[in-house]
């Protein structure tokens, strides 16, 4: 019985009471109030105990497969299931008789070194002219030694003696009195963009090709490159804004031990990284994409990405089903949550096996009203919290459950686009798979320094990353950037 009831019958009772009883009255009501009072606050302790233990158990359970954590993030990975079956006795290795693979001869070798009979060893026969009988084959393969070439121009300087004129040869291309050819400084950039060693081991390495390099002419090398691919940066965000379907996504990265943000924007072909210091809108201005872009977005539910009203949205449903797992294990939701992962792969499964990359029409319906079915059911065993009593503005803190079974309410349309559009796709993993290679730049080489080589970076990377899709070597991409000139890097953004 709450305190307020038990007042309220005291009340009717105490007319009819004696004066001893009215006397026990007054002082027992205020030590009912005091309990009730204490008792209130206790409850209040013990809610937020819940919720707090609630919150901390669910991170404790988020893992790779039911949240956006990597899984290099895992902390109790599950461990593999051996097979049921017997073991094999047989050893490791290769079995008795099992035929190796080995090197093959090559048809064209670059060296022949001809062995050749003389005389007989036996009677002194001359063999030089005898037929072969068999001619046997051996072959090594190795690297040459490794080292740069220097070339030097002698350029010519001369005073005329009929005019009394000086001249000086010219064709002649080279500005300093030393440098570095297109070749040296690509495999620099190579090293540090493509295969992310840091510049400590690039001097390193590059001693071996006879280079005796600085830092500083490192960094040089890589404002060279990005200075030069400035037209290839503006033509590519012109092409991404003009490109009927993209991804978009980003990640974090430490510049001067602060957090940034890396975003991408790419589809199969094109890539574009920008780094910025913030996340939402203000890094989408100024990379200069989203606010113009008018075809199918694909992205996660990360809330600034809803302002672009103009272009069509198409949310990650791998995402989704991390989300759906996280339901099912943490909060119970078995009965709605699996059918939801179901149907949502074999909408996929079905859109895969069609020519026309969207879901049969007569089926388009079903799936429909089954996946409305679902959130209706998911609605009813998660409704929404009531306002607590004194909370006037804001929303109402719901769980997470409540606010996934919302969004996939409100967004159907968003949420099912790959069901109907052959352009929208199941999920946002390319945008994934282009940012995967920034976070392990980042756990070899660490953060930047300065934003300015951040910016460097990520312009370079995207001509590697572009590259790299079209199947086109990056450290010959890179040799021509360097080479005056040449401008067939450019021609990635034009394949036609």
């Amino acid at each position: 019985m709450k305190y307020e009831e038990l007042e309220r019958q005291i009340e009717k009772m105490t007319p009819n009471l004696s004066a001893e009883g009215r006397m026990l009255v007054g002082l027992f009501m205020p030590f009912c109030r005091e309990l009730s009072e204490e008792n209130q606050q206790l409850q209040e302790q013990i809610n937020h105990l819940r919720e707090e233990n609630k919150r901390l158990t669910d991170q404790l359970a988020k893992n790779s497969r039911n949240s956006s954590l990597p899984p290099s993030r895992d902390n109790n990975r599950p461990v593999k299931q051996q097979s049921s079956t017997e073991g094999s006795k047989r050893t490791a290795g290769g079995q008795h008789g099992h035929v190796g693979q080995g090197g093959k001869l090559k048809e064209n070798p670059d060296i022949i070194v001809p062995m050749t009979l003389g005389d007989c060893p036996e009677c002194g026969q001359d063999l030089r002219r005898v037929p072969l009988d068999e001619l046997i084959r051996k072959q090594i393969e190795d690297i040459p030694l490794i080292k740069t070439e220097v070339t030097e121009y002698q350029i010519e300087v001369k005073t005329c003696p009929g005019c009394g004129v000086r001249w000086q040869a010219g064709g002649c291309d080279v500005q300093h009195e030393f440098e570095y050819g297109p070749n040296v400084k690509a495999l620099a950039v190579y090293l540090s963009t493509y295969q992310f060693i840091p510049q400590k081991r690039i001097k390193e390495l590059l001693r071996v090709f006879g280079v005796d390099i600085s830092t500083g002419t490192l960094n040089n090398f890589r404002k060279a490159a990005a200075k030069r691919i400035e037209p290839f940066i503006d033509v590519l965000r012109q092409k991404l804004v003009a490109a009927p379907s993209a991804h978009f996504d980003e990640t974090g990265m430490k510049v001067n031990g602060v957090n940034h943000w890396v975003h991408v924007a790419c589809t199969l072909m094109v890539s574009l990284f920008s780094i910025h210091r913030h996340r939402g809108q203000k890094a989408h201005q100024d990379m200069g994409i989203l606010p113009k872009y008018c075809g199918i977005a694909h992205h996660d539910s990360y809330r600034p990405y809803d302002d672009y009203l103009q272009m069509r949205d198409s949310l990650c449903c791998a995402h989704i089903v991390r989300e759906l797992k996280f339901a099912i294990e943490c909060d119970g939701q078995q009965s709605w949550a699996q059918p939801m992962i179901e149907l949502l792969f074999c909408i996929k499964k079905q859109v895969e096996a069609r020519p026309d990359a969207v879901a049969d029409r007569r089926w388009q319906g079903r799936h429909l009203k089954k996946y409305q079915a679902l959130i209706a059911q998911g609605l009813q065993m998660n409704p929404a919290a009531p306002r607590p009593d004194g909370q006037i503005k804001g929303p109402t803190k719901q769980t997470k459950t409540h606010n996934l079974l919302v969004r996939l309410r409100d967004r159907e349309q968003d949420v099912l686009r790959f069901m109907v559009e052959p352009l929208a796709e199941f999920s946002n993993n390319q945008a994934e798979r282009d940012l995967r290679m920034n976070k392990i730049r980042a756990k070899v080489s660490g953060g930047f320094r300065a934003m300015t080589p951040a910016k460097e970076f990520m312009h370079i990377r995207s001509l590697i990353s572009t590259a790299v899709k079209q199947a086109i070597c990056p450290l010959q991409t890179l040799s021509r950037v360097f080479t005056p000139g040449n401008n067939a890097f450019m021609c990635m953004l034009n394949p036609d």
